[in-house]
């Protein structure tokens, strides 16, 4: 998916389709969510701007990242 609006900001579209997943059941409480790798893959962003998505979603409370294990679905 790299239809991306060129006029928004890519991170805040990426982090709006995430957060729509979350919000749909896609990824339940206690599911991994895409890896920085997997997001910078899907959606044709660079490293830094995965990796901003992550920082805000983590940010607004919706995932957790266990170190060495991934980042998962924290609430809805």
């Amino acid at each position: 998916m790299s239809d991306l609006d060129e006029t928004r900001a890519k991170w805040r579209q990426v982090y709006e389709v995430i957060r729509a997943r979350i919000a749909d059941g896609t990824y339940p409480v206690g599911a991994r969510v895409p890896s920085v790798v997997q997001l910078v893959e899907e959606f044709g962003i660079a490293s830094a701007t995965a990796q901003k998505v992550m920082r805000a979603l983590r940010a607004d409370g919706l995932i957790r990242t266990e170190p060495g294990m991934g980042s998962f679905v924290e609430k809805i």
